[in-house]
């Protein structure tokens, strides 16, 4: 084996907001540092995906309402979350909320304001009006890390992914890395940070970047750590044509008409009798995210129903027509959501990207959007495994049930910066590398061999694993399609190391072997959640059944597959 072996003394995995926040909070630190980064940074991850015309950053600190606090924002945290947040997390999240805002203005991130000060406004599942504004989504935010990565000596490895963690003993030391040419390095550090994202590519509709795979889930998995909370995630309406974007929840406050293709309003006659399409809609207005914790739910899977049952259009969509919304119609509207602080915006970006919502109708369809769950983490940052640190959307324990609204943003510089510190203390406190033995080494980079040099017919694999998550995992789920998602992660998997060998190298095969684990570990924890809860609907078990299911689910790799309990201590 000739393969290049680097030592560091924090290696972070990943290249969007987490990752680069932690990088930066390392190298303050005085330690060196390398970032693996699977595109070009900093135009991967999910926060430099624009998908919404802005990004929402909670901060407790009474910009748009005076009565607010980090304590009030903690308790929506909690509330929201309905039993599955870890407390300790969600603390430390609203506590640290304000310097964190502070620290991005100082960098340059140009929050929007109005008379009063910092544009703010009452975002998913709160109760005090809190998001702060970032127009353009993530970009802002990458745009002033990368000028601070650019001020720091950190070196930057592109267009290459984590294959395998190097672990001994339930000890992290290191990473086994591809280079999208299929070059593999080897790298010992005395730290690890895993930030690679989500999971959004197990659906066929989601609203994250191609490169956004699982990687950070199934690295831990593999390597021995625990994940909570894998069966919550974020899911909702989108627009599907002309582009893609989110549909922010203030807009349904704005009574947009929802047609199938055959002009038919499903919506009407789908709810159960006294309810109106009103209520509905008002509900929805509160939060994004598809959850069952209000009748918003409907909407959601209505919808796939419609397209489930072939009336959804040529593009795979519902009709959605917003074109009564005029100034006026908008200006008359009664509503608590923020329509009117955000319209301007939402229209503006609208017609910047090509849709004219007031000219013609758009169409929607339902997205995956974030994962609420992952690695369970600790004060620190830390995984259960020593050495081994993770952030953003691949951390989990600071989310629950349901996740406020610009809380993820938030959350990724949060946890961003601790896990850098976290990182780089225990760098400092170690006068050696931990390395394992040649032989292990080798067998190691073997396996990774076997299944980088494989032939398969990916795109035809990655299709079918994406459309069996978009019926069975995502809004509507139930035992019999839960564990056909399983069975299809399973055979794919199976199929993969089947596979005859190839000369050249395929990075795929490794993707969406991650992604098989990460749809697996999904349907595996939503299916021993026999209830309905938040973001997380069991059509065979609609009502919610705190006195068996009131903890968080935890789940790891166990000797005959994965092993699943319930978190023990918050």
């Amino acid at each position: 084996m000739n393969n290049q072996i680097i030592t560091i003394d924090v290696l972070v995995i990943g290249g969007g907001g987490a990752a680069a926040r932690a990088a930066i909070e390392a190298a303050d630190e005085g330690v060196n540092v390398m970032m693996v980064v699977k595109g070009k940074f900093p135009y991967s991850g999910a926060t430099a995906y624009k998908v919404s015309e802005m990004a929402g950053f909670n901060v407790g600190d009474g910009a748009a309402d005076p009565t607010d606090s980090p304590q009030g924002h903690y308790e929506d945290i909690i509330f929201a979350g309905e039993g599955m947040a870890v407390p300790k997390l969600a603390r430390i999240v609203a506590d640290r909320a304000p310097d964190t805002l502070s620290r991005l203005v100082k960098w340059g991130v140009p929050y929007e304001k109005d008379s009063k000060g910092y544009l703010a406004f009452k975002s998913c599942f709160s109760r005090k009006a809190r998001t702060h504004v970032i127009k353009g989504h993530g970009e802002p935010i990458m745009a002033a890390l990368a000028r601070q990565i650019q001020m720091r000596d950190i070196r930057i490895l592109e267009n290459t992914m984590a294959a395998q963690l190097i672990t001994r003993e339930n000890e992290c030391c290191g990473a086994i890395l591809v280079e999208s040419s299929g070059e593999i390095c080897i790298v010992y550090a005395k730290a690890v940070i895993i930030a690679t994202g989500g999971a959004g590519q197990v659906f066929a509709n989601n609203l994250n970047p191609v490169d956004v795979t699982g990687d950070g889930y199934a690295l831990g998995y593999e390597a021995g750590a625990k994940l909570i909370n894998m069966e919550f995630m974020q899911s909702g309406i989108g627009i599907c044509y002309p582009k893609v974007s989110m549909i922010n929840a203030y807009l349904w406050s704005g009574m947009p008409r929802l047609t199938n293709r055959e002009g038919k309003d499903f919506l009407s006659f789908g709810i159960p009798e006294g309810m109106s399409v009103e209520h509905v809609m008002e509900s929805h207005a509160n939060h994004f995210p598809f959850s069952c914790s209000d009748d918003s739910y409907f909407i959601e899977t209505l919808v796939q129903k419609e397209l489930l049952e072939g009336r959804g259009s040529d593009h795979g969509g519902i009709y959605m027509d917003m074109t009564h919304m005029t100034d006026e119609y908008v200006a008359a509207v009664q509503e608590t959501s923020g329509l009117k602080k955000m319209w301007p915006i939402a229209r503006e970006y609208y017609e910047s990207i090509g849709i004219h919502v007031l000219q013609k109708p758009v169409e929607i369809t339902c997205y995956a959007h974030a994962i609420n769950g992952g690695l369970l983490i600790d004060e620190q940052a830390c995984t259960t495994i020593l050495g081994l640190f993770a952030a953003g959307e691949t951390a989990g324990g600071p989310h629950g049930a349901n996740r406020l609204g610009g809380n993820m943003m938030l959350t990724c510089q949060i946890y961003g910066e601790i896990a850098g510190k976290s990182a780089a203390n225990r760098a400092k406190s170690m006068s050696a590398y931990i390395e394992i033995t040649k032989k292990d080494l080798d067998s190691r980079v073997k396996t990774i061999e076997n299944r980088l040099y494989k032939k398969t017919n990916y795109r035809a694999l990655l299709s079918g694993l994406q459309n069996k998550a978009q019926r069975y995992l995502l809004v509507r789920r139930d035992e019999e399609g839960l564990n056909m998602v399983i069975e299809c992660a399973d055979h794919i998997t199976s199929e993969i190391y089947a596979a005859p060998g190839n000369e050249v190298s395929n990075i795929h095969n490794l993707e969406l072997l991650n992604l098989c684990t990460a749809a697996k570990l999904m349907a595996v924890a939503a299916k021993e959640r026999r209830e309905s809860r938040g973001a997380h609907y069991r059509a065979d078990y609609p009502q919610k059944n705190g006195d068996i299911y009131g903890r968080p689910q935890v789940i790891c790799k166990g000797s005959d597959g994965i092993k699943i309990g319930c978190l023990e201590e918050a």
